[in-house]
């Protein structure tokens, strides 16, 4: 059996390399020069040795696939860990970093505040027996219409509590709260709640950087991959269907089509796509995250992350679990903000990222090197990665999930755990054991 897998992230280099292992002629065409997608280290311009991550960052203790592939490659988790309900809590407004005990003398109710939103989100998500079914959520329609901006509004959020929750939605979903759907982020919770079995989950990054795990795996498929080679059209007929790309015409028994769905935007189907599907592929939500690193030669600031008021979002040290006294801070801007900041030139971006981390943290020495890099204004990506938008969960979620004839979809955006590795290699493995049962 002959499969085409277009798209070299970690959903079409796992998909290809089950179907390989598995007997089929798979072969993997990625329109840019490297594997990896939205798997991204960088090392230049750094001094010392050290890196960031410019694309996903964190393995979480319950993405059991992931920490196969690094145990895979020989690849060690750094330090204790991250708990992502405990690191939010510091505040830079005004030019002041307030700490949890500062913001409770600013706005006593504040954390009472955030409470009060995450039992709404708690409640949505205990509806859900099933993560991989939210639809099926007694309630589905009307929590999809809800957005997280109307959680905020029912838990009635004073200035610092709006200003958290605008931020994590910023962060976590790269998107505003009034454009992420309640469901989908009850779903994300039942997902982590199902894999973490009550305990408290550690996100950790890893030694050398995730590259390592895309250059590992594409070593793996060997000469099967080709990069720079353009999907431009498809059609499938009961017999077969045929990929055109930029250099050849490529004839299948399936395609799989692990890319982002904003590409396939602009791809020719001759084979109608069905209305359903049109849909799905042309309105998903894709959330913006600039992510800007500046490497300073000295340490001087506080661990852990800090929100600000100001343009930055947030900022935090990818490099805390490094060697070196230089160190990296990262500016993490999401969402509008995001936007803004991908309209700005690369050097414009390092220039406000290093100007907001000195006045957060009083920082005197010059700037050593960085890079910015804003996923949507790439167009094989489009942005950082998928989120629902309100009524989208409702629509689009089955759809694409279920295969149209001999043309698959992969990616985190139709996986459980949407946004993350851990979602793309699993839907790589879905959708190469759906392919392999329908031989």
């Amino acid at each position: 059996m002959r499969v085409v897998v277009i798209g070299a992230g970690l959903a079409g280099l796992r998909a290809t390399e089950v179907l390989r292992a598995a007997g089929c002629d798979a072969v993997l065409v990625e329109g840019g020069q490297r594997p990896g997608g939205r798997v991204r280290t960088v090392t230049a311009p750094f001094a010392g040795g050290q890196y960031a991550e410019s694309g996903a960052e964190w393995v979480d203790a319950t993405h059991t696939r992931m920490l196969a592939q690094l145990h895979r490659f020989g690849i060690e988790r750094l330090g204790p860990g991250e708990q992502w309900t405990t690191v939010r809590r510091w505040i830079h407004r005004n030019g002041v970093m307030l700490g949890p005990d500062e913001v409770r003398a600013a706005e006593p109710g504040a954390f009472d505040e955030l409470d009060a939103f995450d039992r709404i989100v708690e409640a949505a998500a205990a509806g859900i027996a099933d993560p991989s079914r939210p639809q099926l959520h007694p309630q589905a329609a009307a929590l999809d219409a809800q957005s997280l901006a109307d959680v905020a509004d029912q838990a009635h959020l004073g200035e610092l509590a709006r200003l958290f929750r605008w931020r994590d939605s910023q962060g976590e979903f790269a998107e505003e709260p009034g454009r992420v759907s309640l469901l989908f982020v009850a779903q994300q919770r039942a997902y982590h709640a199902a894999h973490s079995g009550g305990e408290i989950v550690l996100s950790h990054r890893v030694r050398g950087g995730f590259s390592a795990v895309a250059d590992g795996m594409a070593a793996g498929v060997g000469d099967a991959l080709t990069c720079g080679e353009m999907l431009l059209a498809v059609e499938q007929d009961a017999d077969g269907v045929v990929a055109r790309t930029d250099q050849r015409t490529l004839h299948a028994d399936h395609l799989v089509l692990a890319c982002s769905l904003v590409p396939l935007r602009q791809v020719e189907f001759r084979s109608e796509l069905p209305v359903a599907l049109h849909a799905a592929v042309h309105q998903l939500g894709y959330g913006t995250v600039t992510k800007t690193s500046v490497q300073w030669p000295r340490r001087a600031w506080p661990a852990g992350y800090a929100t600000t008021s100001g343009r930055a979002q947030r900022v935090y040290e990818p490099t805390v679990d490094q060697p070196g006294e230089q160190g990296i801070l990262m500016a993490y801007c999401g969402g509008d903000g995001g936007r803004e900041w991908a309209r700005l030139e690369e050097p414009e971006r390092i220039a406000l990222a290093a100007a907001e981390m000195q006045s957060m943290h009083s920082l005197t020495g010059t700037p050593l090197g960085g890079f910015s890099q804003a996923w949507s204004n790439e167009p094989r990506f489009g942005g950082s990665y998928a989120v629902y938008e309100p009524g989208q969960v409702t629509a689009h979620w089955q759809v694409l999930r279920e295969p149209w004839g001999r043309v698959h979809l992969a990616g985190e955006h139709v996986a459980d755990c949407t946004g993350y590795m851990e979602g793309a290699l699993e839907s790589g493995e879905t959708v190469a054991a759906r392919i392999l049962t329908a031989r």
